[in-house]
C-alpha cells in the first residue's frame, strides 16, 4: 500500500523559495521525523551509494541529532541543508545540500542529492538540483560548487555533466560502500560556465 501524503499544516521548517512544483524548505529541529521517514523508506535505493552505516545510524534520536547539526551549521552559513516537497504536500521528495560553504578566497561548497525512488524519473530531483545550483550562485555568489559521485553511479554522473559539471579526477576508494571501497569521481561547475550564474 502506498502511504499517502500529509497536506503542509503542520510543517513547522522554513520555506526558502518555491520551483514550479515544488517548495524548499530549510532542515531545522522540527525535521528529524520527516527525513527519518525519508531515509527509512529509500535505504534500500540509497544504501546503494551511500557510506557504510551501522544500525544505529537509522533511529530517529541519531537523526533528531543530524538535524541539530545542520541548524548549527546553516546558523554559520556553513551549510544549506534542504528538503524538498511537493506542494501543498508534506512528504519529501528529495533532498539537496550546499556543504562545506566557504568564503574568502574560494567562494565554493560541495553539493549533494537524493531523489525518493517513488518520485523519480519525473523530474522532480532535476528540479530540485537546478533551484539550489542558481540559489548558490545568484544569492549565495558562489564562484564554485563541486560533486563527489561514486563511478558506478552512471545516472548521477550524467545528471551532473548535463548541468554543466566537469570531470576533475578520480579519488581512487575514496569511500566505504557496502563493504568494499568505491571510487569516486570529482567534479565540479564555476559560476561563469553556468547559464544561471552571476558571471562576477
Amino acid at each position: 500500500m502506498t502511504r499517502r501524503e500529509g497536506n503542509l499544516s503542520s510543517y513547522a521548517m522554513l520555506k526558502l523559495f518555491e520551483t514550479e512544483r515544488l517548495c524548499a524548505f530549510v532542515v531545522d529541529e522540527s525535521s528529524a521525523r520527516q527525513l527519518f521517514a525519508y531515509e527509512m523508506e529509500n535505504r534500500e535505493c540509497f544504501d546503494q551509494y551511500a557510506p557504510q552505516r551501522n544500525a544505529s545510524y537509522y533511529t530517529l534520536a541519531n537523526f533528531q541529532h543530524i538535524c541539530d547539526k545542520q541548524v548549527s551549521l546553516y546558523e554559520q552559513r556553513r551549510k544549506l541543508p534542504l528538503v524538498f516537497s511537493r506542494k501543498g504536500y508534506s512528504a519529501i521528495v528529495a533532498q539537496v545540500y550546499l556543504s562545506e560553504i566557504t568564503y574568502g578566497a574560494s567562494y565554493s561548497a560541495r553539493i549533494g542529492y537524493s531523489t525518493a525512488k517513488r518520485w523519480q524519473r519525473q523530474g522532480f530531483g532535476s528540479e530540485a538540483v537546478k533551484a539550489v545550483v542558481e540559489y548558490g550562485f545568484e544569492k549565495l555568489k558562489l564562484h564554485r560548487l563541486e560533486a563527489t559521485i561514486m563511478i558506478k553511479n552512471q545516472a548521477s554522473l550524467e545528471f551532473a555533466t548535463s548541468l554543466g559539471f566537469v570531470q576533475e579526477g578520480i579519488s581512487r576508494e575514496y569511500l566505504l560502500v557496502q563493504g568494499r571501497w568505491e571510487d569516486y569521481y570529482q567534479l565540479a561547475l564555476l559560476n561563469e560556465q553556468h547559464p544561471l550564474g552571476t558571471k562576477g
